[in-house]
């Protein structure tokens, strides 16, 4: 230390025993004062944080990380949905009833028909082909104008589902190249930037069969990309392909697709023999005969997570059962399907129907029941919070998007979509 610095501090240091003997004498003065200011500041940090508990629209506290069941993740990404897909299947029949939300990234014609030939079915019972007929309609044209203005992607879905025209189809060259033709029309008509592919056999496969529509997705990879600018291609597989390949190579067609969607919904349906949930995330083989997380957990084996779109149903069932449990016995032949708009009917009918509301803590799903002519029913259905946990589960997995079944289930209403844009927007 310097001779200058020494008597620097030689110097200050009166001044400073000075300065805190004030200080403390100043405190010692207004500790009353001091005091109330200390309450007063903390009543108000405390009224605070009491009205921003009473505002604030909390969001759902996910029980998702802690879960056993979830474990397999070696370092969950929880993006928190910065630019996921958000798919929306849109079905011929519901054209006059869908209003397409800003959320929306994609919406899919739902859908012209392949023939075993290949042509596009023009004909069905003696009259236009549905799919075909409504995809000349203003309806459509509309849809289709006001999602160019929302910059959301058009795309176009191609169907088979009769097993004997699968079979044929995939195994014939001549076919392919029909289709492929056919659609190069449609293509310069519309202003389509993808297509996907529902090919649905309800009924044994075998390799021949997986290994055609393997080279069928390759070939159809091959055409667009050889012809036209970022069109993409997707495929829809049932949940249960994981386990069983079924018609699908999952492995195989994971490089061909730029999307596989999982159909992860239909795990009740309207001829099961006990009431359960459409999309449970977790319950396993113990409630039911498997969940969305057992499916998805092999499917991340298999193909990469930005590729997944996580099925996500708009819709739930209905069943005359025996009694108002949550799994209870279905009377065979009473299931339906279920809008949105019916589950608000029924709630508004609450006291008429001894409407009662549940939650199946298994399946993180709503269900209700109620009682008509003396008879009992139960519902399971989607909600703004069933549909929220399986957004968190899509953040922390990661995934691509959520592909939904079906746009304009829910008919006017913003709940589900209010979700969507929280999460995944």
């Amino acid at each position: 230390m310097s001779y200058g610095t020494f008597l620097k501090q030689k110097h200050e240091a009166p001044k400073n025993r000075y300065r805190k003997k004030k200080l403390w004498h100043w405190i010692g003065t207004h500790k009353w004062h001091l005091k109330i200011g200390v309450l007063g500041f903390s009543l108000f940090i405390a009224a605070a944080s009491l009205a921003l508990w009473w505002f604030w629209d909390k969001p759902l506290v996910t029980p998702l990380t802690d879960l056993s069941a979830f474990r397999f993740l070696q370092h969950p990404e929880a993006n928190h949905g910065h630019n996921k897909v958000v798919y929306g299947f849109l079905p011929y029949w519901n054209l006059n009833d869908t209003v397409l939300q800003p959320e929306l990234t994609h919406l899919s014609y739902f859908a012209l028909t392949i023939g075993a030939d290949g042509q596009v079915r023009l004909q069905e019972d003696g009259s236009i082909e549905p799919g075909f007929n409504k995809l000349r309609s203003e309806q459509l044209l509309d849809l289709i104008n006001i999602a160019a203005d929302q910059d959301t992607k058009f795309e176009l879905v191609l169907s088979q589902f009769i097993a004997d025209d699968i079979a044929a189809f995939l195994a014939s060259e001549t076919a392919q190249e029909r289709l492929l033709e056919t659609l190069d029309g449609v293509i310069l008509a519309y202003p389509i930037s993808g297509i996907n592919i529902d090919i649905e056999l309800n009924g044994s496969s075998n390799d021949r069969q997986r290994q055609q529509l393997v080279g069928f997705m390759t070939k159809l990879r091959q055409h667009l990309d050889s012809r036209y600018k970022n069109i993409s291609i997707s495929i829809d597989v049932y949940a249960g392909a994981s386990k069983n390949n079924q018609l699908w190579d999952i492995p195989a067609l994971a490089p061909v697709v730029d999307y596989i969607v999982v159909m992860a919904y239909d795990f009740h349906r309207r001829t099961s023999p006990q009431a359960g949930p459409v999309a449970p995330l977790f319950g396993g083989s113990e409630l039911w005969d498997s969940d969305i997380n057992e499916h998805l957990r092999r499917f991340l084996e298999q193909v990469p997570r930005e590729k997944i779109l996580l099925g996500v149903p708009f819709y739930g069932y209905e069943w005359q059962t025996e009694n108002r449990s949550a799994q209870s016995a279905t009377i065979p032949e009473t299931g339906s399907a279920a809008k949105i708009t019916r589950v608000k009917e029924l709630l508004s009918k609450s006291e008429v129907l001894s409407v009662e509301q549940h939650w199946n803590e298994d399946a993180l799903s709503p269900y209700l029941s109620y009682v008509e002519a003396g008879e009992t029913f139960v519902l399971y259905y989607e909600d703004s919070r069933s549909l929220s946990y399986k957004l968190d589960y899509v953040n922390q997995l990661d995934l691509g998007g959520i592909a939904i079944w079906a746009l304009g289930y829910e008919g006017d209403s913003r709940e589900l979509w209010d979700v969507i844009s929280r999460k995944l927007d």
